[in-house]
């Protein structure tokens, strides 16, 4: 007979305004919770992405730059930089220097019809 009391006692319990609304009161708590975890770990994803791109970016400028750099090192490297930047030549070299001219060069179109010309029609 005590067990049934006993039960019967904790169904009054749980089955009370109070304790429904401190259950829902937690319940609430746990969501409020739980959704603003979700929220910081979604932005922290996204910024993982974007730091991941970043870093892509960096290193393939890292790779470039030790491209050009091993490029420098080497003898050829820099007599064409030099060339490049200074305009120098070498004891019996010549330097050509190319001029455009001012003159402007029309191009005549081969047929004189137009798709407006003709209609719509493609023939």
């Amino acid at each position: 007979m005590l067990d049934f009391y006993q039960k019967r006692k904790l169904r009054a319990i749980m089955n009370s305004r109070i304790t429904q609304g401190v259950l829902v009161v937690v319940a609430c708590f746990m969501l409020w919770n739980v959704l603003e975890r979700y929220t910081i770990a979604s932005s922290m994803s996204e910024r993982r992405e974007v730091v991941e791109q970043e870093a892509a970016a960096l290193q393939a400028r890292k790779d470039s730059l030790e491209a050009e750099v091993q490029y420098l090192r080497d003898d050829r490297g820099i007599e064409a930089e030099m060339r490049r930047q200074f305009d120098i030549a070498l004891p019996g070299e010549e330097v050509v220097v190319i001029l455009e001219d001012d003159s402007v060069i029309e191009v005549q179109p081969l047929s004189t019809t137009t798709q407006e010309a003709r209609g719509w029609w493609p023939w």
